[in-house]
């Protein structure tokens, strides 16, 4: 992760985040653009929104009480697939809102929704898979959700992310 300064920012805050009721709320993070997120056509690089993403899924995690309970296991997490849509662009010093999601679990991974925000306008949107891998190899997503430590069950994929899922296992080597 090539964002030190914003990492340790977002690890200063972590003791005075709030936490949200329902452990699938949408968290947000509020960001700006700064010169070395930009590209040659001078609006944030692509790259950049899967680097700032990291950002916001260890905010989530953070929020949800995971983070702190997988690393004390020596568990880490890992990203497995990531499908983004570059809608509108974000520009130098534009404030910008970064909202993650858990929105679906199998026994395997966890899937998030990712949304930039400029103002209310969304820039881009992303869905992703995710887990957490030990010594012990891949955890059970049940075994992370139950560490959030509330009943939470589990909510019916969304149709986009049941044919990305389709397209992920046809896609598998």
């Amino acid at each position: 992760m090539n964002l030190y300064l914003r990492l340790i920012w977002l690890l200063l805050r972590f003791p005075f985040m709030q936490k949200p009721a329902d452990p699938l709320e949408s968290t947000q993070l509020d960001m700006r653009v700064w010169p070395n997120d930009l590209d040659l056509n001078m609006h944030m690089n692509n790259g950049r929104y899967l680097t700032v993403m990291d950002l916001g899924r260890l905010h989530l995690t953070f929020v949800n009480g995971l983070l702190g309970a997988c690393l004390k296991r020596g568990w880490l997490p890992v990203l497995g697939s990531a499908k983004i849509h570059y809608l509108k662009p974000l520009n130098l010093f534009q404030k910008y809102k970064l909202e993650s999601k858990v929105i679906y679990w199998d026994e395997k991974w966890i899937y998030m929704e990712q949304h930039f925000f400029k103002e209310d306008v969304l820039c881009a949107t992303a869905l992703l898979k995710a887990l957490f891998v030990g010594k012990e190899g891949k955890i059970p997503s049940q075994q992370l959700i139950d560490l959030m430590g509330k009943e939470i069950a589990c909510p019916p994929a969304p149709e986009v992310l049941k044919r990305w899922i389709e397209c992920e296992k046809r896609d598998e080597i």
